[in-house]
């Protein structure tokens, strides 16, 4: 008896939103089942929720570096959230949608931002805001508010930014400039879900693979209508 009550309370710790709009943003990611049965994933959660009370500050810091230490473990361009799952690889945007995802279970107060080539999190607790820069398991937690401030402005769109260059991608500097700026917005989750199928389409032309940039292009509209992604469809789109 002893030993199946210690059971339970393991249980009762792992992935279990009480989150209505994360529960509908999941439908478009994943399914809650995957995360219920994810080994990694849960041993995460509950390794989180035992830390949860203590300092907000601190908590957070403390969730940015566990989750890449249990979760994230190579970077790898064009990844999606299901191979970071299964395998560990994972790109800005998929570890961005891990990150979100966490930080919406946990209700932190969070910002996702798409800029032309790269997507980061920028989360406020106590009305200061902090960079979750997803991809840099080291020095990616941003605390102090010069640096801050700097990581911000090297995103910042320039002045006189010209038209959007429809092949610039994000979360691949293989496809475009890296060094313009056009793009800066806060995003959903759901639309930064769609930048994966967005990636893959890129991915897909650069392979001359039409076909398959038509899909996941289409695929990523169903989610995310924006104007790059409609420029690119329309160059394949049969």
């Amino acid at each position: 008896m002893l030993f199946l009550s210690f059971i339970n309370a393991a249980n009762a710790q792992n992935f279990n939103p009480k989150n209505e709009e994360l529960l509908n943003d999941i439908a478009f990611i994943s399914s809650v089942e995957k995360f219920e049965n994810h080994k990694q994933w849960n041993s995460l959660i509950r390794k989180l929720e035992r830390k949860s009370k203590a300092d907000e500050e601190y908590f957070l810091e403390y969730l940015f570096y566990k989750t890449h230490q249990n979760l994230l473990k190579e970077y790898n361009k064009g990844t999606t959230f299901t191979s970071l799952l299964e395998t560990g690889s994972y790109d800005c945007v998929s570890a961005s949608i891990t990150y979100s995802v966490l930080l919406k279970y946990f209700d932190i107060e969070h910002s996702i931002i798409e800029t032309d080539y790269h997507v980061f999190i920028i989360a406020k607790v106590n009305n200061q805001e902090f960079i979750l820069e997803t991809t840099d398991p080291r020095y990616g937690f941003v605390s102090h508010a010069e640096d801050v401030k700097d990581f911000k402005a090297d995103f910042l769109p320039n002045i006189n930014s010209a038209q959007l260059n429809q092949n610039e991608s994000v979360g691949s500097s293989v496809y475009g400039q890296p060094n313009s700026k056009t793009i800066y917005k806060e995003i959903s989750l759901r639309q930064l879900s769609a930048l994966q199928y967005f990636n893959q389409g890129l991915i897909a032309m650069q392979n001359k693979d039409y076909k398959l940039a038509s899909r996941r292009l289409q695929q990523a509209l169903n989610l995310y209508d924006s104007e790059r992604i409609n420029m690119l469809f329309k160059i394949v789109a049969p």
